[in-house]
């Protein structure tokens, strides 16, 4: 029943091993069991496949099945509680709440209160870790109310209603449900669960700045877990100790020894992950220490580790914040604005890391209705076939006992046939409807997805910039140099221009996905859309000094509309001026090819790669890169040029290779399509 936040590796491994033994075991059983009996080993097999989601919820789907066949109550409501055990330990925990529910109440009509106590537990650690703390409370108090004589369940669940308080940082709270836990499991001997209490209370007094309550209490977690050899359990009390003794000059020796204690537990276990807590922890020792350059040294391999063994955002903010006060003591300040800048951002992107999650937990409440609302109708169709099996051998009862009959029925079987037949084919025109819904679907998913992406990074990344040159200019003015200043206003500058080229890309998009953008095609001379495109671009030319020629016969006439061509010019010459370096050659050619003029935008520059280019006008691709001088890029600007081409009955498409520039093309006919 319990389920602690921290795993122990062995114990882990240990079940794994046990469990292939154990399905190899109730497959043989299986085969020689009656259908009453295979629901219980079905749901057996459901808990130790837990590993492969797939392979569980079938064995649970398969136990429900025969249940319901055998009205086997008790089985019913074991086989939800195991479609929910599958998906909690999956993760997905969206998934798991509807499913404790239904077996909830069919728990509740058994009066089964040990399993009823394990689903409100089980839908509270769901709402916990979904961080929806006071729907998690609610149910570990309607747990509570269920176990009065079993002293275990009860301590359990005090002590995830204090986990709860913690992580919504009610400390007080938090420690009053603790104790309260801790109380039961002194009475009740349960020492591994006294322990880890000791640990959550620690915790709590960290939070609180309470460093004296914080080492009582993590010490006395280190020693229970020391005795009960216990490894796991104990580097992690042995980190939050040094975390504590970091903020006291006089016991740094104490938080280095901690903290490499832990490291030989964690390394013990396999458990390399947790070197990133370490590594930071010992940048903290030595940054007091005064040694802030090694400091920096063992705070960038904590990123490492951390970006290596994906550790989550939360680690990089708080690492990149320490960088850029270390920077900041050693008078690095142009360091320190950077790290800062990638702390804000981070800081920004847990914002929208939730607010996305939100969104995904949506979809997938999405999902789950809509496989909840298939099974149904499944079922649904089984009963029907049954009701068409049954009523086939009744007409051949009646068929025996005269031949008139049988006719009439044989005439009402062909006609029912030939209904079946025009519903199967009613049916099949409906699912190729759906498959072309949900490919729409999908497409307006990924164009969420871009213009979310675009706004959380691409669009905020240059106001960080200024943000934080202006700030700069506005604190420090003075003790800046003129150059220094220069390159300032040139870094705003840049970052100015990147977003109002991004906005214009943006605003246009916007425009042609809602349908507002208006299309008048008409005959212009290309002489003009050329002029003026690279005109727009000339001084970003001049900045890396790119050499632009042109190759066209100045005769020539399309017919399109001319500001979403100019559009398409001018994100296609930004391109080549942006992966060119400086000093490089851009060609602008133009050739009439019967009905139709061909452009071409080639460059010298970096080149794209093989599965880049096949990417490149995808709306669900992630293909974007830095110019050669570092320029941003959205990558929303090919799209654009996708979608105006084909508006105005062109194609498009590129030839590329990495060190050897990049051609795009694309083709305008000359007249009307008819």
């Amino acid at each position: 029943m319990k389920k602690f936040c921290l795993f122990l590796g062995t114990i882990v491994i240990s079940i794994a091993a046990l469990a292939q033994t154990e399905v190899d075991s109730l497959l043989n059983l299986t085969e020689k069991a009656t259908e009453k009996q295979k629901s219980g080993l079905y749901l057996e097999l459901s808990f130790f496949t837990r590993e492969d989601t797939a392979k569980s919820n079938s064995y649970s789907r398969m136990a429900y099945q025969l249940a319901v066949k055998h009205k086997q109550l008790l089985e019913q409501a074991r086989s939800f509680y195991y479609l929910g055990e599958t998906d909690f330990y999956a993760r997905e925990y969206i998934h798991a709440i509807p499913s404790y529910e239904k077996a909830k109440t069919l728990f509740e009509q058994l009066k089964d209160t040990f399993y009823l106590t394990n689903c409100y537990s089980s839908v509270g650690l769901c709402y916990h870790n979904m961080d929806q703390g006071e729907k998690a409370i609610e149910q570990f108090i309607e747990g509570l109310k269920l176990c009065d004589r079993n002293q275990e369940y009860a301590a359990e669940l005090l002590h995830n209603i204090g986990n709860v308080h913690h992580k919504m940082e009610n400390e007080k709270e938090a420690i009053s449900y603790f104790k309260k836990a801790k109380n039961i499991n002194i009475q009740i001997g349960d020492s591994v669960s006294l322990a880890v209490t000791y640990n959550g209370i620690g915790n709590s007094f960290i939070s609180l700045n309470q460093a004296d309550s914080a080492v009582l209490y993590l010490q006395k977690a280190n020693q229970l877990f020391g005795k009960l050899n216990q490894s796991g359990y104990q580097a992690i009390a042995l980190a939050n100790l040094g975390t504590i003794y970091t903020d006291y000059p006089d016991s740094l020796e104490k938080a280095y020894y901690a903290f490499n204690q832990a490291w030989a537990k964690f390394q013990e276990l396999g458990w390399n992950q947790y070197e990133a807590e370490i590594k930071e922890g010992l940048g903290d020792i030595l940054s007091r220490q005064g040694k802030y350059k090694e400091a920096i040294e063992f705070y960038n391999e904590s990123l490492r580790l951390t970006e290596h063994f994906d550790r989550g955002f939360g680690l990089k903010k708080s690492t990149y914040q320490k960088i850029a006060t270390t920077y900041s003591l050693i008078g690095d300040y142009k360091s320190a604005l950077k790290n800062h800048i990638l702390f804000a951002q981070y800081s920004d992107s847990l914002s929208q890391k939730e607010k996305y999650e939100k969104l995904v937990s949506i979809e997938k409440q999405y999902e789950t209705e809509k496989k909840e609302n298939e099974i149904i109708r499944l079922h649904a169709k089984q009963e029907l076939l049954d009701i068409q099996l049954s009523k086939n051998k009744q007409l051949k009862q009646l068929g025996f006992i005269a031949a008139t009959l049988l006719l009439v029925l044989v005439f009402f079987v062909l006609v029912k046939y030939f209904e079946k037949l025009k519903s199967n084919e009613l049916l099949e025109e409906k699912n190729q409807i759906i498959e072309k819904s949900e490919q729409e679907l999908r497409l307006l998913n990924a164009a969420k997805n871009k213009f979310f992406s675009i706004i959380a990074h691409d669009l905020k990344n240059p106001f960080h910039n200024v943000m934080g040159y202006s700030y700069l200019l506005s604190k420090d003015y003075d003790k800046f140099t003129e150059e220094e200043r220069k390159r300032f206003a040139k870094d705003i500058n840049q970052s100015t221009t990147n977003i109002f080229r991004l906005l214009q890309n943006l605003l246009e998009w916007a425009r042609s996905q809602t349908g507002r953008l208006t299309f008048l095609p008409l005959e212009i001379e290309l002489k003009k859309l050329l002029s003026d495109s690279i005109n727009v671009h000339f001084s970003m030319a001049e900045q890396k000094n790119i050499t632009i020629s042109l190759k066209y016969d100045e005769e020539l006439k399309v017919f399109a509309d001319p500001l979403m061509i100019e559009t398409v010019l001018r994100n296609l010459i930004n391109n080549a001026i942006k992966f060119t370096p400086e000093n490089g050659e851009i060609l602008v050619t133009a050739k009439q090819n019967q009905n139709e003029v061909e452009v071409c935008i080639a460059d010298n520059g970096v080149g794209i790669s093989e599965t880049d280019c096949l990417n490149l006008f995808r709306i669900d691709s992630k293909v974007k890169r830095k110019g050669t001088n570092d320029e941003d890029g959205s990558g929303l600007g090919l799209i654009l040029c996708k979608e105006f081409v084909h508006k105005n009955n062109g194609s498009i498409w590129v030839k590329s290779a990495p060190d050897q520039g990049s051609s795009f093309f694309f083709t305008i006919p000359v007249q009307p399509m008819t």
